[in-house]
């Protein structure tokens, strides 16, 4: 049983921890906690060596969990939402947990993505509903895929990507009992303070032990190689960041090794075609 156990967990250990390039690190100070808020691209702290899946995993598990249950206390102890039954723990929170805490270097994952994706897909969804309102009931399917259509569009306009902000258009679109009971307040409630709940639970809760998020409203420019005085950018996502640049002589030395081999190579080459040519000349 302990050799399993220990086979398991150096397997886990060796993954590669694609998801956290940054490190799971627990910040230094109170300050240094709030430096993380700025966002990545502005933080100076080493996070540290990636971790493994798993730990990876299980943070972002547990962090998931805190924020949809502070959804889900909301939904149940609101005195005006239990009294008058009103929806406000809807189904794309999910969606959004998932990025915000399991890929939280993703550009989709950003708060301006959630708050403003979101936004702009109930705006449209709510419309949708409206417009279609006293349509046939065979028309029914249209003001749904209208309003992620639509909401898709915007959202690449603005550029506030958001994926689970594709099933509050539909929501709303799709004349569910949701929409009907507040009408033209869907945008505001409860699209505004679920997404508004689901970005500062991810900025608090991540940057315990990660840094989030990359940034608040837009990435910053990437320096070309020509630009004289400008500082580089830090890379975006934060999963996948760029390799370290090479020094120029170890990658002049490593060049003329690699023009080495490719010459012994093609030289082994000739010397086998030659033997085939002189083995097959007297046939």
């Amino acid at each position: 049983m302990w050799f399993v156990m220990r086979r398991m967990w150096q397997w886990t250990a060796a993954l590669p921890g694609e998801r956290g390039r940054r490190g799971l690190r627990l910040p230094r100070s109170v300050c240094d906690y709030a430096r993380r808020m700025r966002g990545a691209q502005r933080y100076r702290g080493d996070a540290g060596p990636p971790p493994a899946q798993l730990v990876w995993s299980a943070f972002s598990g547990v962090t998931s969990f805190v924020a949809i249950a502070v959804l889900g206390l909301i939904h149940k102890y609101g005195a005006a939402i239990r009294d008058h039954h009103l929806p406000f723990a809807i189904a794309p929170a999910g969606a959004t947990a998932v990025l915000v805490f399991a890929v939280p270097a993703s550009p989709l994952a950003q708060p301006r993505n959630v708050v403003c994706g979101h936004m702009i897909a109930a705006l449209i969804g709510t419309f949708m509903h409206a417009l279609f309102a006293h349509v046939a009931p065979s028309f029914r399917w249209m003001p749904g895929a209208l309003a992620v259509g639509v909401s898709i569009f915007l959202m690449g306009l603005t550029s506030c990507y958001h994926p689970p902000a594709g099933a509050t258009a539909f929501l709303a679109g799709y004349f569910s009992p949701d929409i009907e009971r507040v009408g033209w307040w869907f945008p505001l409630y409860p699209v505004l303070p679920m997404s508004l709940i689901m970005a500062a639970v991810g900025v608090i809760l991540n940057n315990i032990c990660r840094v989030y998020p990359l940034y608040w409203f837009t990435p910053a420019p990437r320096a070309k190689a020509g630009d004289a005085g400008q500082a580089p950018a830090l890379p975006l996502p934060l999963s996948t960041p760029d390799p370290p640049p090479a020094k120029d002589a170890d990658q002049i030395a490593w060049l003329r090794e690699r023009v080495c081999e490719l010459e012994r190579e093609v030289e082994a080459l000739r010397g086998r075609g030659a033997d085939a040519q002189l083995a097959v000349e007297p046939l």
